[in-house]
């Protein structure tokens, strides 16, 4: 399991909070040093030395698109920047009045908050959203084809559940959807960047990410992904000037949308994030996505080789997991946070639940320090 470890050097291109064991990858994403640079370079430079800096701000966005693409195996075109999950969301949602009869949105219990409040919203445009049953292994595709029905237009899926770590196979998910005549749309906030994220191979026909978690972007740099055999069937409603053929044309009486993922793209673009996405993506491609999963994984063993047998009392998870270790920790939930506080060890709690995540940029003496806090 050693063997599966990367190179102590990895931690030394990220900036990790000083005194503290950093394990919440799964909220932000510790800063690669090359990130200032990439900032100042991509954008402030360009700015002070141009004054109208568009065409650097533009080719950064490019070159996020590229990158980004070249990550999940997808064409640069189906990418549409957004502001974060939710405006992706939104967006797509918008285009799907007009192609579809259905106004039935399909969402798990678990889904991350926003994913509800999005479909929920939806309610006075004659939208109805319907949940999985509480407790629902959202990994059984019998329990997503169960609530599937001819009303369902888009079921919404996480790849990585956030609150229970819980890893889907989208791939099932999705033909699930295909086969009743609905949309699947892929959450995958808390994977990207961790574990393996193929849209194209998934067969689903959107999925939706951001660069603060996993990715070590920062806020500000979501992103919406379109499957090509949509890329033209769907308008949405919510649109910009950037949602145009070209933007640049000015005529006020004459939209024409943009014949790619560019269509959901709204009003004028925020540079600075997809600058500093830029950089997170670079250092987790020259890493690698299966090494750092690898890595994950091996961590996680070692942590739980070190302590579930010494706290029966804690539900430790079970099936297909993510990048993060999400363990119930009941009524010791006080005494844990305690120790957590008291050896500087930084994660978090959903209710009892422990969250435990190990990035890249994380090792073996990261663990000891957890299972010693507990000893």
């Amino acid at each position: 399991m050693t063997g599966s470890l990367l190179p102590e050097a990895v931690r030394g291109r990220f900036h990790l909070p000083p005194g503290a064991t950093y394990l919440k990858s799964h909220s932000v994403g510790c800063q690669p040093r090359a990130a200032e640079a990439a900032l100042r370079d991509g954008l402030l430079a360009p700015w002070r030395e141009t004054g109208e800096a568009w065409p650097d701000w533009l080719g950064a966005i490019d070159t996020w698109r590229a990158a980004l693409a070249a990550l999940i195996g997808v064409e640069a075109r189906d990418l549409c920047p957004a502001t974060n999950v939710s405006a992706g969301l939104s967006r797509y949602i918008s285009a799907l009045g007009t192609a579809t009869s259905r106004r039935t949105i399909l969402l798990a219990p678990s889904a991350f908050p926003t994913i509800g409040y999005v479909a929920s919203g939806l309610e006075a445009a004659g939208w109805t959203t319907r949940y999985l049953p509480g407790g629902a292994d959202v990994r059984d595709v019998a329990n997503w084809t169960a609530m599937l029905g001819d009303d369902v237009a888009l079921m919404i899926a996480m790849h990585v559940s956030s609150n229970s770590g819980a890893l889907t196979d989208i791939a099932a998910v999705a033909a699930a959807a295909r086969a009743a005549g609905a949309r699947c749309v892929a959450d995958c906030a808390q994977s990207v960047g961790v574990v393996p994220v193929t849209p194209a191979a998934w067969g689903v026909d959107a999925t939706l990410g951001t660069s603060v978690k996993w990715l070590c972007g920062g806020p500000g740099a979501g992103w919406l992904w379109v499957a090509p055999h949509d890329r033209t069937m769907l308008s949405p409603m919510e649109r910009g000037w950037w949602s145009h053929e070209n933007p640049f044309e000015m005529d006020i009486s004459d939209f024409r949308y943009a014949p790619d993922a560019r269509r959901w793209w709204g009003g004028t673009p925020d540079v600075a994030p997809l600058i500093l996405s830029a950089a997170g993506i670079a250092e987790i491609a020259s890493i690698g996505i299966e090494r750092v999963r690898a890595h994950n994984l091996a961590l996680q063993t070692m942590l739980r080789d070190a302590l579930e047998a010494r706290t029966p009392q804690w539900r430790w998870p079970t099936g297909d997991i993510g990048g993060t270790l999400c363990i119930d920790t009941g009524i010791d939930q006080p005494r844990v946070a305690a120790a957590l506080a008291e050896h500087t060890i930084s994660a978090d709690f959903r209710g009892t639940i422990l969250r435990l995540s190990f990035h890249a940029y994380n090792s073996a003496d990261d663990v000891e320090k957890v299972a010693m806090a507990f000893s």
